[in-house]
């Protein structure tokens, strides 16, 4: 289970957007290239924002939403954008994409990182990204050819990155309740 939930982590999930990009500039594919860029940083600062907003205030008991799945949405977003580029219907992808978003979704709430409203957040928002990069990049998909190059840039970012597990979360939990706290936490009422 680990090596599933391990799937959406920043160690894979940054090489591997920058080596499909880099693949997609290479093989001259701009429109594609542009297309992944736009949805790597849209979905990744989207992320970052709503964990900002949410994270602000720390764990509350009353809070459904405390920290939105950014493994979640990394994967299926990842993981979904690199399925379009395969020669599937639009229900095939559709129903794999939604598959992706569940498995890495139920792997953070089975070991306990997540809950079940914060894995929907992520995973809606990745499938959200992979929708617009389907959508722009249109009939460009059948004309790109170079997937093994892809899938070669996939497997040796896996192999290298494998073990090694930067800390991205406590970075982004120390900012939020040290810039957006003030603004967002409500102090509970002193008691005389």
């Amino acid at each position: 289970m680990h090596f599933l939930t391990n799937a959406g982590d920043q160690a894979l999930i940054i090489p591997m957007e920058v080596g499909v990009f880099l693949v997609f500039l290479l093989c001259r594919c701009w429109r594609m290239a542009v297309a992944w860029a736009v949805m790597v940083v849209a979905g990744s600062g989207l992320m970052l924002m709503l964990k900002l907003y949410f994270e602000a205030c720390g764990p509350a008991r009353h809070r459904v939403l405390y920290s939105p799945s950014g493994h979640t949405m990394a994967a299926t977003m990842v993981y979904g954008g690199l399925l379009s580029l395969t020669r599937l219907n639009r229900v095939a992808l559709a129903v794999g994409v939604l598959a992706i978003a569940v498995l890495e979704g139920w792997t953070r709430v089975a070991l306990g990182y997540h809950t079940v409203v914060e894995v929907v957040a992520g995973g809606g928002l990745g499938i959200a990204m992979v929708a617009g990069f389907v959508a722009w990049t249109g009939a460009s998909h059948k004309n790109f050819r170079p997937v093994l190059s892809i899938l070669f840039v996939v497997m040796i970012v896996a192999i290298s990155m494998r073990g090694w597990h930067p800390n991205i979360e406590s970075t982004i939990q120390s900012a939020s309740r040290l810039y957006f706290s003030k603004w967002e936490c409500k102090k509970p009422p002193s008691q005389e």
